[in-house]
């Protein structure tokens, strides 16, 4: 059997110790016990474990749904939902953080368990899957810059950049065009669909890429801006040897941007590979 290092988020103290005393008779450890959405983003932060439950309904300003969607922008932490609701808007909030499980309160020792051994080895695979994209794009692009790059003269760094993103551009016609139409229309988005609607559906579209690339990122509205920003690069040491293997990213971002036929245009501002503690990208209308 599976022995997990187990994060309770509880608001209800004798249902936490209920569900603490059932996990440790499974033969799990249980790092902390939480009552609200603040204390479980820093807890997550402090004991990393290896799976969180997170009561849904709970007192404070901030329900277990956005503090799971902190904790899932920032800490690759599967996350087990526990809710006394199945109310249908409140599962589809719950779906975006894209949790790995939902268990119907009340609920028994063999349910939960089966639940935590499913979540740790569909994330367990979820990792072995992003490493192998990651060491596969890694792969591609040197082999595709041995292949690309003209041999008879040295480019310019500038002219290098160019050319790339513009061939990067193009072969993301063919790899991820058909993912972004497919998304935009299970989103209901047509010729009517005003641009928040075309905006949303792109960005959520957008995270997931970079999620299934094993990256970790946060949309952050401003006035009339938005920051899309990386916490993690899973190719650091490709970037810090080659600073150009960044316009995959970059490359990635404006030409998506351009399917939406939205007003706007993508600001680069500053990466890991250069040193900085997360990527930026900003998103100006």
């Amino acid at each position: 059997m599976v022995s997990a290092r187990v994060l309770v988020v509880e608001d209800e103290a004798i249902v936490a110790m209920g569900i603490k005393h059932k996990l440790e008779n499974m033969g799990h450890t249980v790092v902390d016990m939480v009552a609200s959405g603040e204390k479980a983003i820093q807890a997550a932060k402090e004991h990393y474990p290896d799976i969180i439950l997170m009561d849904i309904v709970i007192k404070g300003d901030m329900d277990g749904i956005d503090a799971a969607k902190i904790i899932h922008d920032t800490n690759d932490i599967p996350i087990i939902y526990l809710t006394a609701y199945a109310d249908e808007e409140i599962l589809e909030r719950a779906r975006v953080t894209q949790p790995y499980g939902y268990i119907i309160k009340p609920f028994k020792s063999s349910e939960l368990n089966a639940n935590i051994e499913m979540a740790l080895y569909k994330h367990q695979t979820a990792k072995k899957e992003t490493e192998i994209i990651k060491q596969q794009v890694a792969a591609d692009f040197n082999e595709f810059i041995s292949q690309t790059l003209p041999t008879g003269s040295t480019p310019s760094e500038i002219e290098m950049r160019d050319m790339l993103f513009n061939i990067f551009g193009d072969r993301l016609e063919d790899d991820y065009k058909p993912s972004y139409e497919s998304t935009i229309k299970s989103a209901g988005i047509d010729d009517e669909s005003d641009g928040g609607e075309i905006l949303e559906a792109y960005l959520l579209w957008l995270s997931d890429v970079f999620n299934d690339f094993g990256v970790r990122n946060a949309m952050k509205p401003k006035e009339s801006d938005i920051d899309f920003e990386f916490d993690n690069c899973p190719w650091k040491e490709d970037a810090e040897k080659n600073p150009i293997f960044c316009i995959n990213c970059h490359s990635v971002i404006k030409r998506s941007f351009e399917w939406t036929n939205l007003e706007g245009k993508i600001e680069r501002k500053h990466t890991i590979a250069n040193g900085a503690d997360h990527c930026l990208f900003v998103f100006k209308f």
